[in-house]
């Protein structure tokens, strides 16, 4: 199909319909049986959530030929660049499904600090739009701006590539991590009681979000918690009721989200130019 000069894949636009209908039929299951009734019950705020939510999922979509242009060419500069690299042909020792959990423990591994770093550093702008949404709910994990899209799915692509990952055992994982990051991002009350400690849970998740100033800067794990316990960031203390969002937070309009790391970017730069230029005022002013 021609939609104004651009060709449309109809076909892949039913699957990814059906997609999107199977998982609002079970995040919406799974909130009845924690929340009753009062999940079928959508408030005007979470409405206006889930639009900008589907606008970020619409725009991404999008934007998707072109991150994996920019994705294809990284990979392929990192192949040419003669790093050592696993061959695939080392899994072959074992069932397909080791590889797969060995590539899941060790995305893991390098998802905590590379998620820890866009919290503390000058990434953290792109980063803040994902932390912008003050209504959880299974879609917010959609809301990512797009060039933290390139920044993730490119380190998930050079690590697969470096591990010498078949498509299936990649496949595997990002199916896994896509089902259980709409999972934890579901407004509902689960610890997983004694397995808090194996897998992240949608209270340990909401605490990452929350804007309370214990909570800031902790719970980077996406999958497995055990990398917060090692290294110091876990924060649990028990049910989370505290706001969420953070200071400054552009709130539910799209434009000014997408708009929000590249102003962030721009204030940041300000102040390296002005700083140098204060200080060299300040050397003049104390000179005899």
């Amino acid at each position: 199909m021609n939609v104004l000069g651009f060709v449309v894949d109809t076909e892949a636009m039913r699957g990814l319909a059906v997609v999107y209908l199977l998982q609002f039929s079970l995040f919406t299951l799974l909130a009845f049986i924690a929340r009753k009734g009062e999940a079928l019950h959508w408030e005007s705020d979470l409405l206006k959530s889930a639009r900008v939510n589907w606008a970020f999922i619409a725009t991404n979509s999008l934007m998707a030929p072109l991150v994996f242009a920019l994705i294809t060419i990284a990979d392929q500069a990192f192949r040419n660049s003669g790093i050592p690299r696993i061959p695939e042909t080392f899994w072959l020792f074992a069932p397909a499904i080791v590889p797969a959990i060995i590539a899941l423990v060790v995305a893991d591994f390098v998802d905590y600090w590379s998620h820890r770093v866009r919290h503390v550093s000058f990434l953290w702008p792109m980063h803040a739009v994902h932390h912008s949404d003050t209504q959880m709910h299974y879609l917010t994990w959609y809301r990512a701006h797009i060039v933290e899209m390139v920044v993730i799915q490119g380190s998930y692509i050079l690590l697969a590539t470096w591990m010498g990952a078949s498509p299936a055992a990649v496949m595997g994982v990002v199916l896994f991590r896509a089902v259980h990051q709409q999972y934890v991002h579901m407004n509902v009350d689960w610890s997983h009681g004694p397995l808090k400690w194996v897998l992240a849970s949608p209270r340990f998740h909401r605490w990452h979000h929350a804007d309370h100033r214990e909570a800031w800067d902790k719970n980077f794990s996406s999958i497995f918690p055990i990398w917060d316990r090692l290294f110091g960031t876990y924060y649990c203390p028990g049910p989370c009721t505290a706001p969420l969002g953070f200071p400054g937070n552009p709130g539910e309009n799209f434009l000014k989200l997408m708009w929000f790391p590249f102003q962030e970017w721009g204030r940041m730069l300000g102040g390296l130019v002005k700083r140098p230029q204060a200080q060299k005022v300040m050397a003049k002013s104390t000179d005899p």
